[in-house]
């Protein structure tokens, strides 16, 4: 066997870290998406060391360390160094640590440059004999033999890699490469043994890690959930387990952080009843805020739908969300409380261009000076239909007293010559704010059915985590990042007043606090990097089924508040009857969303 030789801290500062970010840093972006090669920062490596309890002041020489996927070694180089001061401490000898390091420390990867640079960094700091293998650690087979895994898997999607030839990837549908290492580590690691793995965050709700999270959740400890951004260059959030192969006990609560990520110390302390707790910032790094922690009850999370890791389902408003998501989905077949949205409206999107599109010009005569919504402090613009930037309108529909406010029963047909006046996505909606465009598409680069565009529809911004919603009746033609939803027609039927108070009662539930809240919590929040409102959670908000009445009533407010925030010109300052109105229709959509909850509300 080897000899251990123990370097200086010059020189083990010398190997750590600079000298292995070379490698993954000469990959090109595209190989390295490709491949899924991303390290793990040390700092982070090392805080995952302390919430697992691998720490120098415990006796880890009994403690067998696996990581299947070590990529350059940080994981493994940082046990090792830890492995190595409760060595001496306990009074080890060279030789004893060297045996130690050689029986304790293992790694695989499939990519032999990865092993190599893995073997460099862990001889830069102890000369000895290492347990690093060129291997698919997925194709192996396994028995329980771990007590620490510690793993930044390679985030492969199946679309993109074939797993085919994986015995656990032949057992189920779609898998993600991920997925495997996740049922790996609860294959390996013995009771009592720990897991320490760096996912992307998918995992928290995507339903094909079903699965996967119902045996974790059920078979295992759940301790920490770091949901963190701007880990990785990669275009995805990073979530960070770390779970014990014990039994939960029925009150386990699980510390959650969700914040960019940054240094810290963490602890899996819990004071009884506590809410919120911090996790000390190092000394060493005093710039360095304290996070909050949360917690939530694992049994909650074992309950939810597909056992998703929904962990803000433990604040204020989680709960009655939740049961609000219950009561529609598990209504009884009598006389229902509540309906899909879906069921009202057809949703589509817009054309499947891209903004840079040379189909796509500035409208020089647009004005580009807007207003400020003061519900949510955005700016927003108007949809002047007067103004030569809005196609004319034949046949346009004004009310009794000639308020052209009222939405057009009729098709408004754009001026061919001019091109036609485009909604972009979120940038061009404000909540409330009657759209008002400031570009121009070609009409041959439009695809889609016109009669899509030219009659009254509800715009949602598609790229964002919270709902955003405002009424178009001036035809604008939009962009695929907007949905398009229209009140579902039957044959002959023609815009109704009734018609229009239900848009009207739509666009104040899509801008409900109530129904922002619903949408963040149980299914955007999830998304740190490029978040999505997908097309079925549209279609399957809850929408409380009232008389006309309570639409009429909630939709004239509505309209009030389009007015307000769609005023050019200077800043809307909201005066106290405004704000009172906002308020009284918050208060009067919340009463009839807990209505549908509990009758006697």
């Amino acid at each position: 066997m080897s000899r251990l030789e123990v370097l200086s801290d010059e020189q083990e500062q010398a190997g750590w870290p600079g000298l292995y970010g070379w490698y993954e840093a000469g990959l090109p972006s595209a190989e390295r998406k490709k491949r899924g090669h991303y390290s793990t920062p040390l700092p982070l490596v090392e805080q995952m060391l302390d919430a697992c309890g691998y720490t120098p002041d415990a006796d880890l020489t009994r403690i067998r360390v696996l990581d299947p996927a070590c990529g350059s070694g940080n994981f493994l180089a940082g046990a090792a160094r830890r492995l190595l001061a409760s060595s001496r401490r306990l009074g080890f000898t060279q030789s004893e640590q060297a045996r130690l390091l050689t029986r304790n420390i293992w790694g695989f990867d499939p990519d032999p440059v990865s092993c190599f640079l893995t073997r460099m960094q862990l001889s830069s700091q102890y000369k000895g004999r290492w347990h690093v293998h060129q291997a698919d650690s997925l194709a192996l087979h396994w028995e329980p033999c771990v007590d620490l895994f510690l793993a930044n898997p390679p985030y492969l999607a199946a679309k993109n890699a074939d797993l085919s030839g994986y015995r656990s990837a032949l057992q189920r549908g779609q898998a993600d490469s991920y997925l495997l290492f996740l049922s790996l580590a609860m294959q390996v690691v013995r009771p009592g043994g720990w897991i320490g793995l760096v996912l992307p965050d998918p995992v928290l709700a995507r339903l094909n890690a079903a699965r996967e999270r119902a045996r974790l959740l059920g078979q295992m400890t759940l301790h920490h959930l770091w949901h963190l951004s701007d880990v990785f260059a990669a275009e995805v959030g990073a979530v960070v387990l770390v779970a014990q192969n014990l039994p939960r006990t029925p009150a386990h609560q699980v510390a959650w952080v969700r914040s960019r990520w940054q240094p810290f110390v963490a602890s899996s302390s819990h004071q009884s009843g506590q809410k919120f707790s911090t996790l000390r910032t190092p000394e060493s790094m005093p710039a360095v805020k304290a996070l909050e922690v949360g917690w939530a009850p694992q049994a909650l999370l074992l309950r939810q739908p597909a056992a998703e890791l929904r962990y803000l389902l433990s604040s204020e408003n989680g709960a009655p969300l939740d049961q609000l998501r219950a009561a529609l989905e598990y209504e009884a077949k009598g006389e229902r409380k509540l309906a899909p949205l879906g069921e009202f409206v057809t949703i589509s999107r817009g054309e499947e261009l891209g903004r840079e599109s040379p189909f796509i010009t500035r409208d020089v005569e647009a004005p580009t000076e807007g207003t400020v919504c003061a519900i949510h402090g955005t700016h927003a613009t108007t949809c002047n239909q007067g103004d030569a930037s809005v196609p004319a309108a034949e046949g346009r529909h004004v009310g009794a007293e000639g308020d052209a406010s009222v939405p057009a029963p009729l098709i408004i047909h754009p001026r061919p010559y001019r091109g036609l006046p485009l909604l972009r996505g979120g940038i061009d909606i404000r909540p409330f704010a009657a759209p008002r465009a400031e570009w121009r598409i070609d009409h041959e680069a439009v695809t889609k059915p016109m009669q899509r565009y030219l009659a009254p529809k509800l715009l949602v911004v598609k790229s964002t985590d919270r709902l955003q919603a405002t009424l178009d009746t001036c035809g604008h033609v939009a962009l695929q990042t907007l949905y398009l939803l229209q009140i579902r027609e039957q044959r002959g039927q023609q815009m109704t007043e009734e018609r229009v108070d239900l848009l009207y009662f739509i666009l104040a539930l899509l801008n409900s606090r109530l129904l922002r809240d619903y949408v963040y919590i149980l299914h955007t929040a999830y998304k740190w990097v490029q978040p999505q409102i997908e097309q079925r959670i549209l279609a399957s908000l809850p929408v409380p089924l009232v008389g006309r009445e309570e639409q009429a009533e909630i939709g004239g407010r509505a309209k009030q508040l389009e007015r307000a925030c769609s005023k050019a010109g200077a800043v809307v300052e909201w005066d106290e009857e405004t704000g009172a109105l906002y308020e009284a229709l918050e208060r009067t959509i919340r009463a009839i969303y807990m209505s549908a909850l509990h009758p006697t509300y």
